[in-house]
């Protein structure tokens, strides 16, 4: 009997062992999972510097503080508010020996005894990123090897997630970089082609009323208007550079008012009365619309957008038809000609910023246009879209919704056919 209860007593208690070491390594493994978690969903190097400080207050105890270097390469606090449980007493001169040779000091370790605090260096795939400064309520938690190994995986999660970040910051950056420098350049190979151009017409034009001296009258003036068509040719493509620039910018605020889609449909028509002239232009909208609440400058730049495309890429004799209908929600303007229409695989691609379908083609412009339809529709909260015509032809459909509703509004009859 004492044998057999020696044996059970010592099963007894391998089996107590066994569990409380299935127990911690389940508590290690739930707060490794914890963190992974969160740190999973931080983007911003705020965020996980947040999550690792509270996180490994939660685990070890005591406060704690994550340190990094500033431009010079001198270890120093964030500038963000500490949180409750980050360590505001923290050796900066210990914090950049740790930094500067890689190995742990302070309470606990070999090196510097006497500090009260534990200091780990944050060890990345290029060197030191940083330094973690603990200092534990129970020393226990930190020198035991399991929990040293806890700490560890800890602290290369925290430092793997930063990296993420930042690499995916750089990428970002990189991004950007590669974007701007091809709009720089579309831009420049644009308004090279497009100001060369009408410059070029000017100076010859201007050259020869200033020493031709036997010029009739009839060709002084087809000369002077030359010179007039192409000087608006080359302000018209500086006023869309600006407005693009604004609108990306967010520097334009919508003056919304109450108007009358047959006003600006009209004023539209008007602004392009001496190009259209030659054209006919169907408008087909039913009789007392309903007003709608919009920035009308802008959006009447919008149809002459449309209009002018529609008349410079369509045929010659060819008509443009222009419909407005309401629908429950929403107004909806199209703009529609009778060209060769637009691929479908190009049909969102041709609202981007100096996208043309044909970039050597004859006809001017830069390709801002319609990009500046989309923006200002957009801004209205709406939204615009292409589509080609079954008998031939591209067909812009832009969509406002009502937002509020119109004030009582007594119809008119106004039908604009040109």
């Amino acid at each position: 009997m004492l044998v057999v209860g020696v044996v059970t007593s010592n099963l007894a208690e391998n089996v107590h062992h066994q569990a409380r070491m299935a127990e911690r390594g389940e508590r290690r493994a739930s707060a490794l999972y914890r963190l992974s978690k969160e740190l999973a969903a931080a983007r911003l190097e705020r965020e996980i510097i947040e999550i690792g400080v509270r996180q490994i207050h939660a685990e070890f105890g005591g406060r704690n503080t994550l340190l990094f270097p500033d431009r010079n390469g001198l270890v120093r606090y964030p500038n963000e508010p500490p949180l409750y449980m980050s360590l505001r007493g923290a050796d900066l001169a210990v914090a950049r020996r740790v930094f500067n040779h890689g190995q742990m000091a302070g309470n606990g370790t070999d090196t510097l005894t006497g500090e009260t605090s534990v200091y780990v260096p944050l060890n990345g795939s290029a060197g030191v990123i940083g330094v973690l400064v603990l200092e534990p309520l129970n020393l226990r938690r930190i020198v035991l090897p399991e929990q040293r190994q806890l700490l560890d995986t800890f602290v290369n999660q925290i430092v793997h997630t930063l990296e993420r970040a930042n690499l995916a910051e750089q990428a970002k950056e990189t991004t950007l970089k590669m974007q701007e420098e091809t709009l720089r350049n579309s831009l420049l190979s644009s308004i090279s082609h497009d100001l060369k151009t009408p410059l070029a017409t000017i100076i010859s034009a201007a050259g020869t009323l200033e020493t031709d001296e036997h010029l009739n009258e009839y060709s002084r003036r087809r000369l002077a208007g030359a010179i007039n068509e192409e000087a608006l040719r080359m302000s018209e493509l500086t006023t869309k550079i600006l407005e693009m620039a604004r609108l990306e910018a967010g520097e334009v605020i919508l003056n919304r008012q109450w108007c009358q889609p047959e006003e600006i449909v009209g004023s539209a028509l008007r602004r392009l009365d001496k190009k259209l002239k030659s054209r006919q232009v169907n408008v087909n909208m039913p009789d007392g619309l309903a007003l709608i609440h919009v920035d009308a400058v802008l959006l009447q730049q919008v149809l002459v957008n449309l209009l002018d495309n529609a008349d410079k890429y369509s045929p010659s004799g060819r008509p443009i038809d222009i419909s407005v209908e309401t629908e429950p929600q929403n107004l909806s303007i199209t703009v529609a000609d009778n060209g060769p229409g637009i691929p479908d695989t190009l049909q969102q691609k041709i609202f981007d910023k100096f996208f043309r379908i044909h970039p050597e083609s004859a006809q001017s412009g830069v390709g801002l246009g319609l990009s500046i339809c989309r923006a200002i529709v957009e801004a209205h909260g709406g939204d615009i879209r292409v589509t080609n015509r079954s008998g031939g032809g591209s067909m812009f459909q832009l969509h406002l919704a009502f937002l509020e509703r119109p004030p009582h509004h007594k119809p008119g009859r106004k039908r604009l056919i040109s």
